[in-house]
């Protein structure tokens, strides 16, 4: 329907023409009526309608002086005059004015329904080129848009002049967007393709930008940029709608431009970003300017990653003792040192997988109830996920139910969970250090602690422990290096010396109980 306003200062004769002609059978739709000119300027600016029916002779401002005034921004609406006098000067004005038709009063019906047949039929031709014109400068503005984003920056200016015209931006600022979307749920190509088509149809309806396709990428040239408040989070919630629940997005926006033959910086700055793209959070806009990488680089050193068995065993720790916070210190500090040393996705994911498997491995010597097999799913999902957050959060969520699971004698005081813990990993590198950074406590105050309840000092405790399953383990035939090893002590010497301290006698000489052997005692005050 094309929209209509008849301007007429006898209310009788606007009455009658809404009346005596079925409007809408004939493509048209009359949206207002008003009575002399200046109401008529008025209107057209707030309605803008395809056709005024208008009559010459009306108070305050006639017909010709209002469609003069109208055509002053409007060079597209067509108007049919309503006139009592067949004079050729307002003819030839109106004439002048491009005006469609002329109708002598009194009306003749018939004759006023060709007229605006004749007219429909001339702006159904106008709507007709005006679509195909738009189609074309949709597919030029997007030509130049890809030619600009890759040329050389000696060609840039000319490429700058001829898409001036096919652009307007609310401000100075030019910014690039980039968008990659991701089949989450096997939805296929075709839900693939229809998304990227919605969006490039939400941003056209909403006029927030220029859509072009770059690569497996949809990329936007913003008419205002991002900074703008309110920007980000309209533009995430388009996307976001867009998609629903059967696919994932990242999107990345380049710096902020003020030339359009700049673009060609914002974009690459998109575009690197993107290529990190497993280490963005999915279904957010990320900003070159913004840390996005916090706390993680993606600055690459081309070193070994920090000893991946020590990260394992303090992972182990952290489980054992059923410390969920740990758990996630832990696990963010073993994505840090990956990252550090290839951030690339398999590099990262083979890196946490080695980690997980080293820390659940000693973990399941520790506890019958955790049998590693039962977290086979679990690396597979680790593989399956496209983003590092994805990544941590599936590891995190199934290692804090093993933790909470694990850590029973989490409300027990502080020293006697330490003493727990060293006897059932008495045979480890046990320091005082590992223990004061998983409870978070200053080293010396936690060392005093354990003295004022064990009555001995953390080392003299952990060797004392050791030595007393030493001379079970000795009692039961072991050979003294394997004992050695098996409590702790890689070296026999050093073994030795510490379980004659402890016992008055040689390793070796325990073959049942020696007379002269002391007692270890581990009662704590």
């Amino acid at each position: 329907m094309y929209k209509v306003i008849v301007a007429d200062d006898e209310p009788a004769i606007r009455k009658g023409l809404l009346k005596i002609v079925d409007w809408e059978a004939l493509g048209f739709s009359v949206v207002g009526d008003v009575s002399n000119g200046i109401k008529t300027v008025a209107l057209h600016q707030e309605l803008s309608p395809e056709l005024i029916v208008i009559d010459i002779r009306m108070p305050r401002m006639d017909g010709l002086q209002a469609i003069r005034e109208i055509r002053k921004t409007d060079g597209d609406c067509q108007f049919l005059i309503l006139s009592g006098y067949a004079d050729f000067a307002y003819a030839k004005q109106a004439i002048e004015m491009n005006v469609s038709g002329y109708v002598l009063k009194p009306i003749d019906v018939e004759e006023f329904k060709e007229e605006l047949l004749r007219i429909r039929a001339q702006l159904d031709r106008l709507s007709g080129r005006a679509k195909l014109s738009e189609i074309h400068a949709d597919a030029l503005r997007e030509e130049l848009i890809l030619k600009l984003i890759a040329a050389d920056p000696a060609d840039a200016q000319e490429l700058e002049s001829q898409l001036m015209p096919l652009t307007g931006f609310a401000g100075k600022s030019k910014q690039i967007l980039l968008i990659e979307a991701e089949d989450i749920s096997q939805a296929g190509l075709a839900y693939l393709e229809s998304v990227k088509t919605g969006w490039l149809e939400a941003v056209e309806t909403e006029g927030l930008g220029y859509g072009f396709q770059a690569g497996p990428y949809i990329g936007f040239l913003l008419k205002e940029d991002l900074n703008r408040p309110g920007a980000k989070n309209e533009w995430t919630r388009l996307l976001q709608d867009a998609c629903g629940l059967k696919l994932g997005f990242t999107a990345a926006a380049g710096r902020i431009v003020y030339e359009l033959a700049d673009i060609r910086q914002s974009y690459e700055d998109a575009l690197g970003l993107l290529k990190n793209r497993f280490l963005l959070a999915e279904g957010q806009i990320h900003m070159v300017t913004e840390p996005v990488f916090s706390p993680i680089s993606t600055e690459s050193n081309g070193h070994a990653p920090q000893d991946l068995e020590a990260l394992a065993t303090k992972l182990c720790y952290m489980l054992d003792l059923g410390r969920c916070e740990g758990v996630a210190e832990t696990l963010e500090e073993a994505g840090r040192a990956l990252v550090a040393c290839d951030s690339s996705e398999t590099a990262i994911k083979n890196g946490l997988a080695k980690v997980l498997s080293v820390a659940l491995s000693k973990l399941a010597a520790l506890h019958q109830s955790v049998e590693i097999q039962d977290y086979a799913p679990l690396f597979a999902e680790l593989y399956q996920h496209t983003h590092y957050d994805r990544v941590m959060n599936a590891a995190y969520s199934q290692l804090a139910e093993l933790a909470i699971r694990l850590g029973g004698n989490g409300n027990l005081p502080v020293v006697k969970q330490v003493i727990d813990f060293i006897q059932r990993h008495y045979h480890e590198n046990l320091k005082l250090e590992t223990m004061a950074e998983i409870y978070n406590y200053n080293k010396g105050y936690l060392g005093r602690m354990f003295k004022q309840h064990t009555g001995d000092s953390f080392h003299t405790y952990l060797d004392k422990v050791r030595i007393q399953q030493a001379i079970q383990l000795l009692k039961e035939g072991h050979k003294v290096y394997e004992v050695s090893e098996l409590v702790g002590y890689p070296n026999v010497d050093y073994f030795h010396c510490k379980f004659k301290k402890y016992v008055g006698a040689s390793p070796s000489s325990i073959k049942g109980a020696p007379p002269k052997a002391k007692t270890i005692s581990l009662e704590t005050s």
